[in-house]
């Protein structure tokens, strides 16, 4: 995890604002639905697949234009559809929120308040402040796509002087991880209500960096010297060695204490 913090994926439809979480709406065809916060959804073409969710891995076409009908992107133009995570801060919190009302097979217009889109941060072919209108069509669903937190039942907690608490579950057999060691990890972080609030499993690619030199937070450059290449532990980080009083808002609360699975897959 590093100190930076920096989440943001190299997409349009990428954002680092998180959502308030919300609850699927029964949509009517051609008629539109408008949310409390000024969502609008209107269900063009009714599928007959599996409901999304929080966690499902959803693969979409969609186009997008500006109110005054300029586009400013489309997966349909490219050719190539567009896969993400549902709640997981990997979109603009108005797609997550509509799409956990469409099903595999749905067609659907959306138009996103700039609170849920991209707010006042201006985006290639999007002015600050922009109401966006979307028409997304559901191609394909994998079910809990996202990771769950590693089960430690029957393994032993362990809490370092720091105030660290790991969780050894294969202490690996390749190299010893130590400072001034570049590692390579994968992971995903877990805030103790059991929200992602990033995950490299997720983007398909581990992290690298140099162990022990303040590039990550502390609660990692002490955790992973516990482990040797191959090795697997979860982390339990209290505040004080993540990202402090203050935290990393909007995804992490302030004095947040931390959760992360890590894999360590290499020790140079």
């Amino acid at each position: 995890m590093f100190r930076s913090f920096a989440f943001c994926l190299i997409a349009v439809l990428i954002n680092c604002t998180s959502g308030i979480a919300q609850s699927a709406v029964k949509l009517k065809l051609n008629e539109e639905y408008t949310a409390a916060n000024g969502l609008k959804i209107t269900l063009l073409k009714a599928g007959k697949g599996k409901s999304l969710a929080k966690g499902d891995k959803v693969k979409v076409h969609y186009k997008g234009e500006l109110v005054d009908g300029r586009p400013f992107d489309s997966s349909i133009e490219r050719n190539q559809p567009f896969e993400f995570v549902m709640g997981m801060n990997q979109v603009i919190a108005g797609w997550d929120q509509a799409l956990l009302s469409l099903k595999t097979g749905d067609k659907a217009k959306l138009v996103i308040p700039p609170d849920l889109g991209y707010g006042d941060t201006p985006m290639p072919k999007i002015p600050a402040g922009s109401y966006l209108v979307f028409e997304v069509e559901v191609l394909d669903v994998i079910k809990d796509f996202a990771p769950k937190q590693f089960v430690t039942k029957g393994k032993k907690t362990e809490t370092s002087a720091s105030g660290l608490e790991y969780c050894i579950l294969e202490k690996g057999s390749g190299a010893k991880a130590e400072r001034g060691k570049t590692v390579e990890v994968h992971y995903t972080g877990f805030l103790e209500n059991g929200d992602i609030f990033d995950s490299s499993v997720l983007k398909g690619q581990p992290i690298s960096f140099r162990l022990g030199v303040g590039m990550v937070i502390p609660g990692w450059d002490e955790g992973l010297t516990y482990l040797n290449a191959g090795g697997k532990a979860l982390l339990s980080i209290p505040y004080n060695l993540a990202y402090g009083e203050t935290g990393r808002p909007p995804l992490i609360p302030p004095k947040a204490r931390l959760i992360f699975n890590v894999e360590l897959i290499s020790v140079k």
